[in-house]
Order: structure tokens, then sequence, then C-alpha cells
């Protein structure tokens, strides 16, 4: 018997792990938001037809209580030989009974997932396993569009290594790798801070074009100018780069964008879209008779005015 709990946020090296754990066994897979501990219990205690051990998969370890765990602390006093056990979460807290269960018992390791440059970077050596040659500032701007996300990182990468002929460049990320709907709202109030109005049209269409409501993409905008006015009186304070991410909780690259945006607006810009994105909200809602699209739209000619 072996238990394994792999926790942080970084899915890509968790799946890794779970390949190696499994080794090339059939796993039964659970999700602890549709699972009770006895049902995991009971899987671990019943024997595999074809003798190679049990390989039980346990996800989103997060959603059990903390009574809920304490039964896996009870199974680990007498587990079964003949099953391996991998639980996959985010986090622990350090006095969690299961934490030290496990540490006692098994393996726990914690995957924190890169960001901004670290992630860059990671791609471009996941890139050279690929034999695709991935410059550093192409591979930062595929980790932007990929909102730092590590798992979609690598599947752009390998997509890119069947698309591009040796070496990958910024017309490839531009032609095969779209944005995400936070990317776009990055793009979007770009557009917006320069006064591009055709350009903040064509973003708002792709952003509608992504299928998510408008309410949705009311609030995503607010956010935005609500942390592009926090982090413009944070730099205006000279607050170093890596302090701001820290106290915005948003991630290195996220910082560095807020700082060039926050440089083209100004306080009364913010006050005013905020205004105006606070009247969207509330129209649609139910405060205006007009279609929802065509609200948006009006406040994005009023937004790039």
């Amino acid at each position: 018997m072996a238990v394994y709990l792999l926790l942080g946020d970084d899915e890509e090296r968790k799946a890794r792990g779970v390949e190696k754990l499994r080794k090339g066994r059939a796993a039964q897979a659970y999700d602890a938001a549709g699972t009770s501990p006895e049902a995991i219990v009971s899987a671990c205690n019943s024997y595999s037809l074809f003798g190679e051990g049990t390989f039980i998969l346990l996800r989103n370890l997060d959603a059990w209580n903390a009574a809920q765990k304490a039964r896996i602390v009870d199974y680990l006093q007498d587990p079964s030989p003949e099953a391996d056990l991998v639980m996959l979460g985010g986090k622990l807290g350090a006095r969690e009974r299961l934490l030290a269960a496990v540490k006692r018992e098994g393996e726990v390791h914690d995957f924190k997932q890169p960001t901004g440059r670290a992630l860059a970077k990671w791609a471009v050596g996941y890139a050279k396993k690929q034999g695709l040659e991935l410059p550093e500032d192409v591979a930062g701007e595929l980790a932007a569009r990929c909102s730092d996300e590590k798992i979609r990182v690598s599947r752009e990468v390998e997509k890119l290594a069947l698309y591009a002929h040796g070496v990958a460049t910024l017309d490839d990320v531009e032609a095969l790798c779209p944005p995400d709907i936070q990317s776009n709202i990055f793009a979007f109030v770009d557009s917006l801070a320069t006064g591009d109005r055709g350009k903040a049209l064509e973003l708002l269409e792709a952003l509608l074009g992504t299928g998510e409501p408008e309410l949705r993409i009311a609030y995503m905008i607010r956010r935005q100018f609500r942390l592009l006015a926090r982090a413009r009186a944070l730099f205006e304070e000279d607050t170093p780069r890596p302090e701001v991410a820290s106290t915005l909780k948003v991630p290195p690259f996220v910082a560095r964008k807020l700082e060039e945006q926050a440089g083209k607006m100004s306080e009364e810009d913010l006050e005013r879209a905020l205004a105006l994105v606070l009247d969207l909200e509330r129209g649609l809602k139910g405060g205006s008779d007009l279609r929802e699209e065509l609200q948006v739209e009006l406040v994005v000619l009023g937004l790039s005015r």
C-alpha cells in the first residue's frame, strides 16, 4: 500500500505525477465533491482481478470537510496492502490530521505553478522537448494569452510545434493561440485607455463571441478598472511591482500590465469609467429596456470617448 497527497495549483505537474504513480494501471477515479469517504475506503479495500493492485485516484480533496477527511485518517491506521491511494487537492492547513497522517504513512508533494517569467522560461524548455525553438518574448506573450494557465500553455506549445517551422514567432502565436477572456479584457482596457474606439468595439465583439453573458463581461471590466485604480495609487507611492502583485493578489504578469495601463489613464478617467460600468450593471439587471448587447456597446462608446 502507498498513499500520496499531491497539493498545489500546478495541475500539469500533478497530472504527470499521477501518470508516474499509476504505472500503466487502470485508475478508479473519483471526485470528492460527489463521493463519500466511505466509498473511497471501500474502493481501497477491494481487490483487483488482475493482481496488480488497485489504483484509487481522488480529485478535489478540498471539497471534503474535516470530518470526512478524518475518515481517511482512520483508514490509514490499517490500510489495505493491495491499494495505492492518490489524493489531489489545493491546500491543507499545517495542522490538519490528514496531512500529518499522509506524511507519516506515505508522501506529500506540493506543486506550485510558475507564473510570469518563470512560466515563460518553463514554456521555452517544454517547447525544446517538442523540437520547437520558442524565444522568451514569444513565450511571454503566449503565457499572457493563456492567463498564466500552465496546462493551456503546454497545449498551445504542442500546437505551435506542429504548426511552426522550427522557430515560433509572435505571428504564429497570433494566428494559432487565441487569447482567453482575461487576456481579451486586458487588450480591451488597453484600447479604452488609448481611446482606440475601433479596436475596443472589435475586442468587445470577440468577448461577446466567447459566449460570456454581458453581465459577466461588465463585471470583469469593472474588476479591471478597480484593479487599475488601486494599482495606480500604489505605483504613485513608488511601491515595487512585486509588492503591488502581492497586495492586489494578482500574478506578476498582471501587475506588469496594470502598471502599463495605469500610466495611460488619469484618476478622473478611472472614476468616470467605473461610474459608467456601474450604470451598465444596473441596466443589465433590469434597469434598462435596451437590448443587453446594445447597452454594452453604448458604454464602450462612452468609455472610449
